[in-house]
C-alpha cells in the first residue's frame, strides 16, 4: 500500500483532535491518539500487518462512531478516510513453505499376474549349475 493513501486521513486526525481550532467541532485527543498512531502505522507496514491494522482502525472508528464521541460535522470525513483505506486493505497471504520434491524411486520391473520369475528374466537358463552341459568335452568317460 502507498504510504499517500494514509495522508489525507492522518491530516484529517490531527486536525480534528487539536486543541483550539477556532471552535469548530474536534474529538477528543484521547479518542484521536490512537486512529493517529494506527494510520501512521499502516503506512510504514508490510501487507500482512496493514490488513491487521486497516482491520483495527475500522474497530475503532465504528466504536467512537456508535458511542457518538465524534461529533457529527467530523463523522463524515473520518467514515469516508477510514472506508478508503479499508476497500484498498491488501490481501494477506500467509507465507507457504517450500517443500522439497519427494526422491525418485527406483524403476521396478513391473508384475504380471500369473508370470512367474523365471517368464520376467527370460526363459533361458544362465549355466548357474542346472545339470547343462558347455562344451567342457567328455570327462571322465571310457
Amino acid at each position: 500500500m502507498r504510504p499517500l493513501l494514509t495522508l489525507p486521513l492522518l491530516a484529517a486526525l490531527a486536525a480534528a483532535g487539536c486543541g483550539s481550532n477556532g471552535g469548530a467541532p474536534r474529538l477528543a485527543r484521547a479518542d484521536v491518539a490512537p486512529l493517529i498512531r494506527l494510520a501512521d502505522r499502516i503506512s510504514h507496514e508490510g501487507p500482512c500487518a496493514q490488513a491487521r491494522d486497516i482491520r483495527e482502525l475500522d474497530r475503532h472508528r465504528t466504536a467512537l462512531v456508535s458511542s457518538h464521541r465524534v461529533p457529527a460535522a467530523l463523522a463524515g470525513s473520518l467514515s469516508s478516510g477510514v472506508d478508503a483505506l479499508v476497500e484498498q486493505a491488501p490481501v494477506c497471504v500467509p507465507a507457504v513453505a517450500r517443500s522439497t520434491p519427494a526422491p525418485e524411486q527406483p524403476a521396478t520391473t513391473p508384475v504380471v499376474p500369473g508370470e512367474d520369475r523365471q517368464e520376467r528374466h527370460g526363459k533361458h537358463e544362465h549355466g548357474h549349475g542346472h545339470g547343462h552341459k558347455h562344451g567342457h568335452g567328455d570327462e571322465g568317460g571310457d
